[in-house]
């Protein structure tokens, strides 16, 4: 899992500050949502104690989401390959992520950052798009001007 202590960090800082997590996410899928799958996800990181302060992770997070072509609505596959850095905190003055209790949870930052990456609007390659005002435009020449077409 992807759940510390601030402890446990404080004691892994110097010889186990990496972690490589295959993670499911299909429970995070809403309903209402135009995700329609994921993949399994792939995050592959390290973290940092700076002070007993402050806790730095850095991660590359690998994933493929299905979503709804924008035309065809057929489901279309989105890989994503991105980094990511997150600093936590118990200083409440900070402007960094505040920190919960004493565990620091990574699963709801790596999930909203994935559904930050997803494209606001994916289109298959298999999709045509020809609008109404193109089809209308074809079908009301006037038929003095049809050679002229010929010529684009």
């Amino acid at each position: 899992m992807m759940k510390w202590t601030l402890p446990e960090l404080r004691k892994k800082q110097y010889s186990e500050n990496t972690f490589k997590e295959v993670l499911d996410f299909s429970a995070f899928i809403d309903e209402n949502d135009d995700i329609l799958a994921v993949s399994p996800v792939t995050v592959d990181g390290e973290f940092e104690v700076e002070d007993n302060t402050y806790y730095h992770f850095d991660m590359t997070i690998k994933a493929t989401l299905t979503v709804a072509c924008a035309i065809t609505l057929e489901p279309v596959e989105v890989p994503l390959d991105f980094d990511i850095t997150e600093t936590f905190t118990e200083d409440e003055k900070d402007e960094y992520r505040q920190i919960e209790g004493i565990t620091i949870d990574l699963l709801p930052i790596i999930w909203s950052n994935i559904y930050l990456e997803k494209p606001l609007r994916v289109v298959s390659k298999d999709a045509t798009f020809k609008s109404d005002k193109q089809s209308e435009k074809k079908d009301n020449v006037n038929p003095a001007f049809k050679d002229l077409e010929k010529y684009k």
